[in-house]
């Protein structure tokens, strides 16, 4: 009889064991509980799950819902059981069933399987935040490895975000940042590794370099060992003077295999407004950099932001122009702006669009033009030599289907 299994649900990357569920049953099982983990991202449809679900004797079902999109999916997947606890980014204060955890989950969870229902984040309760992260154990992915051929493991060294960019939620979730020390990550890395037998990790944080000291420390104590781990992880491009040659160096020889940098937008005007506290000049020595030590980025692009007038979007394509010399190590990943609940956007800006989802709409944007935008993205990146992987290019027949129900 296991004391909670815990599923995902489909609509995540596929490469990967969703992490979630994982990081629950590495705390879990050290306070006494017995765990099962199920990545039901991998098996395709509800059905599937249930089937799955069905093998096993248990005193709670716990649902790992990652984003508001898998809501409807988790609700319906929930229905068959009167023992379910629904919890993951994707859970909020207003969830419309009975039990559900908002925020964290590590201590919340072993307080809800200990009978405690008032703890805080259980049932609509404010939320607590885990103030010490580095005491938490990695993540155990044992149930899943053996069922699924994956790529890369996840791992997390820090929690939270040190921006606030207006179209992100990540600090209603996580008010406060914190990180784990270079070596504790180092040595995680490497334990997960060596556990899982994959030879990839990649990292949950919504910034790696969040914290420069933890960073560097990272990269330096990773240089230093023979065997190397290869990962990769989100990135934020910061001014000049916090990363040296050294630096650049440290990180080209720590194993680092793919940065994915949230530059969204050519517009420094645009950027300025999302609160992305970079300017094109800072852009030009990170892409330099990393391109001449071939370190593979990701360019993340967000077409049709609120702000954005035709001559925004223009410097966009200028800066795809402007770094053709590394195409060869850059693939592009553009997104078509989706407004959404607590924003900045929401909180301090509402009067810039009519609605949330994909159809708001202002004065000088709509579904249309942003959608010849983003199709503009991929005619020109492809003209320029870079790379646009499955999930990038699958969002052009998404959001042409999309345009009929606007």
């Amino acid at each position: 009889m296991y004391d909670m299994v815990i599923t995902s649900l489909p609509g995540m990357d596929r490469d990967k064991p969703a992490p979630g569920p994982a990081f629950l049953k590495g705390y879990l099982e050290t306070k006494g509980f017995k765990i099962k983990v199920i990545d039901g991202n991998q098996l395709d449809t509800l059905d599937n799950i249930h089937k799955e679900i069905s093998q096993y004797k248990f005193k709670w079902l716990g649902i790992s819902v990652f984003s508001y999109l898998q809501k409807d999916d988790a609700l319906k997947l929930g229905e068959k059981y009167d023992n379910v606890l629904f919890g993951g980014s994707g859970v909020d204060v207003f969830w419309p069933r009975k039990h559900f955890v908002v925020g964290e989950g590590e201590y919340a969870l072993v307080e809800f399987l200990n009978g405690n229902l008032d703890y805080p984040g259980i049932n609509g309760k404010p939320p607590q935040q885990i103030e010490n992260i580095e005491d938490l154990p990695p993540p155990d992915y044992s149930d899943v490895m053996c069922k699924h051929d994956y790529d890369t493991a996840i791992i997390s060294g820090s929690r939270g975000c040190v921006r606030k960019c207006t179209f992100c939620d990540v600090m209603t979730i996580w008010p406060k940042y914190r990180w784990k020390t270079g070596k504790k990550i180092a040595d995680e890395m490497h334990e997960v590794a060596e556990k899982t037998g994959l030879k990839k990790i990649g990292f949950s944080d919504s910034l790696v370099n969040g914290s420069m000291k933890h960073f560097r420390d990272m990269c330096k104590e990773l240089a230093s060992r023979d065997k190397k781990v290869q990962w990769n992880g989100q990135f934020i491009v910061r001014g000049a003077k916090t990363f040296s040659s050294e630096d650049f160096d440290n990180l080209a020889n720590s194993g680092c295999n793919g940065l994915t940098m949230g530059i969204e937008s050519g517009s420094e005007k645009v950027r300025d407004h999302m609160r992305k506290k970079f300017s094109n000049e800072d852009i030009d020595y990170f892409m330099k950099n990393l391109g001449d030590r071939k370190i593979k980025m990701k360019m993340l692009l967000i077409v049709g932001y609120p702000t954005e007038t035709e001559e925004d979007f223009e410097e966009t394509l200028q800066l795809l122009r402007r770094y053709k010399k590394y195409a060869k190590y850059i693939s592009v990943s553009p997104h078509m702006m989706l407004t959404y609940k607590n924003t900045p956007l929401d909180f301090d800006h509402r009067d810039l669009y009519d609605t949330e989802g994909f159809h708001w709409k202002n004065d000088i944007s709509n579904y249309d033009i942003r959608l010849v935008r983003f199709k503009k993205v991929f005619e020109v990146g492809q003209q320029m030599g870079y790379k646009f992987n499955k999930h990038a290019l699958d969002k052009i027949e998404k959001f042409d289907k999309l345009q009929y129900q606007s």
